[in-house]
């Protein structure tokens, strides 16, 4: 059995604790929250995947496949919102019930493919986008709020995460520096300086999780997938205040125009202020730059809805 790499407090709620589940998360930058969708609903996601994905079955051993409009296609997927105690959710960790769809993601492996790279999705640093991510990742929003719908533990595959690395003075684990643009980390004096792919890493947690829990991290959180095992099926989805306002640089595509189409009345204000994604967009090139990472504050997202 693979070291568990457990945590000495509880990272464990019930959905009907989610005070207890987000001060976890504040503290820790992480938390799990128990049996979020039935069973049910985790086949249906399942089957989703896989037809959106891998209709044909041609996707490698030790390889991947991602989606990165997912709700654009998958009408399981909307269930969430309609599920009670999801929706819940979403209600508390925005403070708000008026949201929209932010982003989503799915992604389908298979047995054999190695273990990722450490790294964070913050991107609230970089001062001209570059790529979607710049754009999209930089409100604060849990960016983690992701179903394992084979559950996660290191035998068979799934996430892990850093402890305490969403911290405005964290810097990178003890041994390690953090790499020149901040997103992943290095062992000190690495003369490479490429981003790490270990779970020998202090603060490193290897989450277990069943199917129908619901896995969150914070934004600037530290996670990468552990080694996979078996072929393995995952989403996310990530919603915002609409009064939080997001002007895409690029066009919304056909997909993402034609969801309330096919969406039931009651769903079609989530799609109203949603971005969509679009990997091939490219910021206006080397004037951009970073600045220092600090912590997203509650002033910070005043701010930009007064800007909005």
């Amino acid at each position: 059995m693979a070291d568990l790499k457990q945590p000495s407090y509880n990272i464990y709620f019930d959905c009907r604790d989610l005070d207890g589940a987000l001060a976890c998360l504040n503290v820790y930058g992480y938390c799990v929250i128990r049996k979020m969708i039935s069973l049910e609903l985790v086949d249906e996601l399942t089957a989703s995947i896989e037809a959106h994905l891998d209709p044909d079955r041609d996707l490698a051993p030790a390889s991947n496949r991602y989606h990165m409009t997912f709700a654009e296609v998958s009408r399981p997927l909307w269930k969430l919102v309609e599920h009670v105690p999801y929706r819940h959710y979403l209600h508390k960790v925005h403070g708000t019930t008026d949201l929209c769809l932010h982003r989503t993601a799915a992604i389908l492996r298979t047995a054999g493919e190695p273990m990722g790279t450490w790294h964070t999705d913050d991107r609230s640093h970089v001062v001209v986008p570059q790529v979607a991510n710049d754009v999209l990742n930089r409100y604060g929003m849990p960016n983690g709020s992701w179903f394992y719908l084979n559950g996660s533990h290191p035998d068979r595959g799934g996430l892990a995460v850093i402890e305490r690395s969403h911290l405005p003075d964290w810097t990178g684990p003890k041994g390690f520096a953090l790499t020149a643009d901040g997103n992943s980390f290095h062992r000190e004096g690495d003369l490479h300086k490429a981003g790490y792919r270990k779970m020998d890493v202090p603060g490193c947690i290897a989450l277990i999780a069943e199917p129908q829990d619901l896995i969150v991290f914070a934004v600037r959180t530290f996670h990468t997938n552990m080694a996979t095992h078996q072929r393995r099926h995952s989403f996310g989805t990530v919603f915002r205040p609409r009064s939080i306002r997001v002007e895409a640089p690029w066009p919304l595509p056909e997909s993402a125009q034609k969801i309330a189409a096919w969406l039931p009345a009651q769903l079609r204000p989530y799609t109203e202020g949603y971005p969509s994604f679009d990997g091939n967009w490219r910021g206006p090139g080397e004037g951009g730059g970073t600045q220092k990472r600090r912590r997203f504050t509650t002033e910070d997202a005043e701010e930009r809805r007064e800007e909005g």
